[in-house]
């Protein structure tokens, strides 16, 4: 049934008639089938490189005028014959598209995705390998897979379950970092406006570098993150990464039997739909609160920007969150649609 409507949907995109809800559609038809996005590219490609049928140079037009009858017979079928020489180039263009389509090996398509959420907005899709993203709030993720490697590139956050696939390596581009999966779970997050960069493992192996230094890679265990300032890793690729565990000891022994997705973690609790914060000043928290809820938040007092809280919200409201916060702290707000204002 889906597959239908793709093709309904796809062919309204290519002749022009496809309108927003349409495309919207369209966009989350083929999340829930990637394999068709490499035809829908492809398509699109020989689409718009059909040219138009040129008309006969004038030497030439003249040239047949002057050995035509003087009726207009002739000139209709050099009309009709521009026609069939058009018709014959489309025909031509969709047999090689069918054939790049059904009868091409699968090694040479390529798989290549854009994904990107809003302020407010989390997402999950499946890549065509079989991998399982999520996609938090205000990211953008461009997915490309094919017959050698399988490489992202990640601004915001994500959570990647990587599909085993020992021929092809996962790697996700985040900034200035590399992280290097083979069958593993793991999360990124790497916001251009924020202070650090973090990679978190739950579970496997990954091995993380940077740009200007692929020599000096850091490998991950199980239950450790790497965190390093984003503006340290781009400017002084010298130094060290640091590792952090993101479990006491205590609660290491029991890793084993925690599921992949951890919602005990801060770092991975958004993956179940629940903000979790640990001693975050009230400035650090406003962008988390901003990204979570699609809201925007300005402050008229400084003072309150150093409050620290800890805490989670995972159904309440951003009303209920923020009055949840004052049992903790002394501030007032106004709230007026998406504007927040804390004084």
């Amino acid at each position: 049934m889906h597959h239908h409507r793709l093709d309904e949907l796809i062919t309204a995109k290519l002749s022009g008639t496809l309108d927003e809800s349409g495309r919207q559609e369209l966009a989350n038809l083929l999340l829930q089938h990637p394999e068709r996005a490499q035809e829908l590219s492809l398509l699109e490609q020989y689409w718009h490189a059909v040219p138009e049928p040129e008309a006969p140079p004038a030497a030439v037009f003249r040239e047949m005028m002057a050995k035509a009858e003087p009726s207009g017979e002739t000139i209709v079928k050099a009309v009709h014959w521009w026609k069939w020489i058009a018709a014959a180039a489309l025909i031509g263009v969709l047999c090689t598209v069918s054939y790049q389509l059904w009868w091409s090996p699968r090694h040479l398509q390529i798989d290549r995705q854009l994904v990107e959420t809003r302020n407010g907005e989390r997402r999950q899709f499946r890549l065509s390998d079989g991998s399982t993203v999520h996609l938090n709030a205000s990211s953008r993720l461009t997915c490309r897979l094919n017959a050698r490697t399988r490489e992202m590139w990640l601004e915001g956050e994500a959570y990647f379950e990587v599909a085993k696939d020992a021929a092809r390596p996962f790697i996700v581009h985040a900034a200035s970092m590399n992280i290097h999966a083979l069958g593993t779970a793991f999360n990124v997050k790497a916001y251009p406006e924020d202070a650090l960069y973090e990679t978190t493992l739950l579970e496997g192996a990954v091995e993380v570098y940077l740009d200007k230094t692929p020599e000096q890679k850091v490998r991950l265990r199980p239950y450790e993150k790497l965190a390093i300032g984003s503006h340290t890793a781009l400017t002084s690729p010298e130094k060290k990464l640091i590792i952090k565990p993101v479990l006491s000891k205590a609660t290491m022994a029991k890793a084993a039997a925690l599921p992949a997705i951890d919602s005990s973690l801060s770092e991975t609790a958004w993956v179940s739909n629940r903000l979790q914060f640990e001693s975050l000043n009230f400035e650090q928290l406003a962008k988390l609160l901003e990204r979570w809820y699609g809201i925007k938040i300005t402050f008229r007092n400084e003072a309150v920007k150093s409050y620290v809280f800890s805490g989670s919200f995972a159904s309440e409201t951003i009303t209920q969150a923020l009055r949840a916060l004052q049992l903790t702290e002394e501030f007032h707000f106004d709230q007026q649609s998406t504007q927040i204002i804390i004084y």
